[in-house]
């Protein structure tokens, strides 16, 4: 027994039930009568046992194995059974109504066995298996049994009766018979104590559960607790009363048992107990649909019959009429399942709108910071999310994430993330924080896939965005830092003419003036010691002018290495007490490079006009490192510096008084000794 079309059967057989027992009463005793709303139970219990098989029913379409499905479908439907064979014994036999008497009979047995006490032995089942169609634990199954044999008990004394009996006998089912009496007795009380037992099986298991599932099993607790103690209360009234039934006990459990029904309902609608909103969905589209057509078609024929009168034929008219419907019908398609799904899914719909009209604008290309809020309130809004963050990976730069709902932060990394790729690779993700004891449900989960591959086309291109400015603006600093090195070339010529200027006006144009007018006012014969002091004059001179034309890369420094070339411009001008370099240094060459830069480095401290305090050349492993220290470092030329030995792949350091320079200095491949200069160590 697991096809949905029998429990639809079973749901539609339990309406017409409903229908017919309507009829009866209405034509027996009256639907408002004492009797028919204290004893019998009109409308109330009618309405519960339809809504139990209607209820059944939608949860075995949605799982058609579904325990709980298939007890609220049969006990409904047996139910509804049991309040039409009532209506008719009573109509039957005790009204004047048609049908003999042996068919009432035959009835009346059926009303007994299908009855309440089949009624609550079956919710008795079904509250121990809420909610999820097992057993709180194997030790609860004594309750199970203890309500399945205290209906076989009941039915048992039902058959030692006999139709005759129990469908004359109102106040006394036994009629006398001990035996029966006995098992009446013992089936009815374990019925009662295994409904009792599944109320305290629903605490125990609310106590229990997370919050989720804390949610849905309340409100069932709720409704069995209800019926549990309605019917204490109704066995305590006929204790009371000698064992006959009052109106009002009578009329509490009717109501208790139409309450259990709805906290059913709301437990499975709101709270998605059992994933049947896309069935009711459809189901609502169907009857809207069929409600639409049904009252525009009767309406037209009803209007164009009038119109006109009888010289148009009935066929005519109804064909007019099936037409304009049909055509009035589509335009209103999208705003009937709109309502459907509405009505069925209540504000979780909305998300699905939002995916809808979201992806409707990825082919606009929108801006990062409009896509990706969209993804994270679409996201959260889905699974009724505490907390999402939608992230997007960017190559170019850092990545980009935003949170929902606004004001959320993205720091905390998320509980659960789902990824966001396309054939192309990894994209991003959305991370989900939900309620403690929470977890996805299926169709959220299709629904966060179905999520995730709309954000994918939008990320690719947001990404794409992202990337291209990203590129743009690294343009816009490689051009910014083209023009700054651009005008550190102009100013470093610049620099460089006018310290040549100085330089030549400083060392070269004394010494030539000075030797130009010795020679102008020297005597023709001139003796050998003084033409000799002249040409030591003019060499020195000429030194220095060839010094200064080589500019940064002397001829010394090309043929005897760093050593050489920076103790010979110490002694030149007079600051060798001052520099102070390593033998290993003076022992080894390095790159051209690296030697000029060292040494332009040393000439700018070592050629102002006050030199530092001490300016020492050492060697750490590979590297050269030349420290600078004194005060007079300050008009040091940093930008020149600078940009000479980054270029060289080293570093500049200044710590207070201190210039530090770290230059690269493995040893060129023609490592050689280098010849000393005059006067240098060693």
């Amino acid at each position: 027994m697991n096809s949905p079309r029998l429990a639809w059967s079973l749901a539609l057989a339990s309406l017409a039930f409903v229908i017919v027992d309507t009829a009866i009463v209405a034509v027996s005793i009256g639907l408002f009568s004492t009797r028919s709303l204290g004893l019998h139970g009109w409308p109330l219990v009618d309405a519960a046992a339809c809504g139990s098989a209607w209820l059944g029913a939608v949860i075995v379409a949605a799982d058609r194995r579904h325990r709980i499905g298939w007890m609220l479908n049969v006990v409904g439907a047996a139910t509804s059974l049991s309040m039409v064979a009532e209506s008719f014994v009573r109509w039957a036999l005790h009204e004047g109504g048609p049908g003999p008497d042996g068919l009432a009979y035959l009835v009346g047995f059926v009303s007994s066995l299908a009855g309440g006490q089949f009624a609550l032995a079956g919710l008795a089942v079904t509250f121990l298996l809420v909610p999820d169609g097992r057993l709180l634990s194997r030790g609860w199954r004594w309750a199970a049994s203890a309500a399945v044999i205290g209906y076989c008990s009941f039915a048992v004394g039902v058959i030692l009766v006999g139709p005759k009996t129990v469908s004359t006998s109102e106040d006394d089912l036994a009629a006398g018979n001990v035996v029966a009496e006995v098992v009446f007795a013992v089936g009815i009380l374990a019925i009662v104590g295994a409904l009792l037992a599944s109320v305290v099986s629903l605490g125990v298991r609310l106590r229990r559960s997370a919050e989720s599932e804390r949610r849905q099993v309340r409100l069932v607790a709720l409704g069995a607790a209800a019926v549990g103690v309605a019917m204490v209360t109704l066995l305590s009234d006929e204790l009371v009363n000698g064992g006959h039934q009052t109106v009002w006990s009578s009329l509490l459990l009717y109501a208790a048992y139409l309450f259990m029904l709805l906290c059913i309902a709301v437990a499975v609608l709101r709270y998605r107990l059992y994933d049947v909103e896309l069935i009711i969905s459809r189901g609502l589209v169907v009857a809207v649909t069929a409600g639409f057509a049904a009252l525009g078609y009767v309406g037209l024929v009803v209007v164009l019959g009038r119109a006109a009168g009888h010289r148009t034929g009935g066929f005519w008219a109804s064909l007019v009429a099936m037409t304009l419907v049909a055509l009035a019908f589509q335009p209103l398609r999208t705003a009937v399942v709109r309502l459907a799904d509405r009505l069925a899914y209540g504000t979780r719909a909305a998300p699905y709108d939002a995916l809808a009209s979201f992806s409707r604008r990825i082919g606009r290309s929108p801006a990062p910071g409009a896509v990706l809020p969209a993804i994270a309130a679409a996201a959260g809004r889905a699974v009724a999310a505490e907390r999402a963050v939608v992230r997007l990976e960017v190559d170019a730069g850092p990545d980009l994430v935003e949170a929902w709902p606004p004001g959320a932060t993205a720091e905390a990394p998320p509980a659960r993330s789902v990824p966001i790729a396309d054939e192309h690779g990894p994209l991003g993700s959305i991370g989900l924080d939900l309620p403690a004891g929470r977890d996805v449900r299926p169709f959220e989960q299709r629904m966060l896939a179905d999520i995730a591959d709309q954000a994918a086309v939008a990320f690719r291109n947001v990404r794409l965005q992202v990337e291209l400015a990203a590129q743009v603006d690294q343009l816009a600093e490689q051009t910014r830092a083209l023009d700054a090195s651009r005008r550190r070339l102009i100013d470093a010529a610049d620099t460089e003419r006018r310290r040549l200027e100085a330089a030549l006006a400083r060392e070269v144009l004394p010494a030539m003036t000075a030797l130009r007018t010795d020679l102008a006012q020297a005597p023709p014969d001139v003796d050998e010691a003084t033409c000799a002091s002249y040409v030591e004059r003019a060499t020195v001179a000429l030194e220095a002018l060839r010094e200064l034309t080589r500019g940064i890369y002397p001829t010394l420094l090309v043929r005897s290495g760093l050593a050489a070339a920076l103790t010979s411009f110490a002694e030149r001008r007079g600051v060798a007490d001052v520099l102070s370099i390593d033998p290993q240094v003076g022992s080894t060459r390095y790159p051209e490079r690296v030697e000029a830069v060292a040494y332009f480095c040393c000439l700018e401290a070592l050629a102002g006009e006050s030199a530092p305090s001490r300016v020492t050349v050492s060697r750490d492993g590979d590297d050269v490192v030349l420290a600078l220290v004194g005060t007079s470092i300050a008009p040091l030329d940093r930008l020149g510096m600078g940009d000479r030995v980054e270029a060289a792949g080293g570093e500049l350091v200044e710590t207070g008084d201190r210039l530090t320079i770290r230059l690269p200095g493995a040893p060129a491949p023609a490592e050689r000794p280098a010849t000393p200069a005059r006067g240098a160590p060693g």
